[in-house]
């Protein structure tokens, strides 16, 4: 894993994105050479010992190993600071954290779920993939879909994005584990597949247990509250299969769907192997 750095990091850019959500542009040489999918960075205002501040962010893209891209929406104290900072100001940015996405070997082909806000770690995937993923995207209604330029980077990259929302405002009505079930069904013994997904705890559980029944290899990137994203505080915990816990912040956020324990979480509902 590379080390990680912190970084003073001017704002390049800081604008709203669409659909609720904020796009910041950071310039952060150091983070931008080695970061690799599905890692992160914790983000906090320079000049402030405000501790609510300091938050992990996906990095959803790296440009030129130059700055790097986060995406974020507006929810609380901590995001409504980060909000008013604008491009010039400087932000301490320590990262990169955690481990990311193992990429796929030759011939497989990826299927990337992300569901709600989850969608920066695959986005970050996506671009870096020399097979072009086909990509899920749900959410409650179209406005807590992904921004439209997120969706159109995605398709850049994809050879087919699917879209699925609770209500049906936007792409196909119900929860995107129905049309990723229907996909694995058609695909088996067609290709190699393994899947990479990013957004709610019960939405995970559900595509790790739709990855159990066709047999297909999952990873996932959990998404939980930190507060110090190096491992230490412990804080970010969640329990595994073989007994004990594993941090978020050092051991993930990125594992193998088998080693969680989702016994303990909610679950959708998702239809029996065929």
């Amino acid at each position: 894993m590379p080390k990680s750095k912190l970084e003073h990091a001017a704002v390049l850019s800081h604008r709203d994105a669409g659909r609720g959500y904020r796009r910041i542009v950071l310039d952060a040489p150091g983070i931008a050479k080695t970061a690799r999918p599905g890692q992160f960075v914790m983000l906090r205002v320079s000049g402030t010992r405000d501790p609510l501040l300091a938050r992990p962010f996906g990095i959803a893209a790296t440009n030129q190993k130059r700055s790097i891209e986060l995406y974020y929406r507006v929810v609380g104290r901590g995001t409504n600071m980060l909000a008013a900072v604008e491009a010039g100001h400087c932000l301490a940015v320590q990262g990169p954290l955690g481990n990311g996405f193992p990429l796929p070997e030759k011939g497989v082909t990826p299927v990337l779920v992300a569901g709600g806000s989850g969608f920066p770690p695959l986005l970050s995937l996506a671009s870096r993939l020399r097979t072009r993923a086909h990509v899920f995207l749900g959410a409650r209604d179209c406005e807590c879909l992904p921004p439209a330029s997120v969706i159109k980077t995605f398709k850049q990259h994809a050879k087919r994005v699917y879209i699925a929302t609770d209500n049906g405002s936007h792409g196909v009505q119900g929860q995107v584990t129905g049309p990723l079930d229907s996909f694995l069904a058609a695909s088996k013994g067609t290709e190699r597949i393994v899947l990479y997904a990013c957004g709610p705890r019960a939405m995970l559980a559900a595509v790790s247990r739709i990855a159990a029944a066709r047999e297909v290899p999952c990873y996932v990137s959990l998404e939980e509250r930190m507060a110090c994203g190096l491992g230490a505080c412990m804080g970010c915990s969640v329990p595994v299969v073989q007994g004990g816990y594993r941090r978020v912040c050092k051991e993930g956020p990125v594992f193998d769907s088998r080693e969680i324990e989702w016994k303990e979480q909610v679950v959708l509902p998702v239809p029996h192997k065929k």
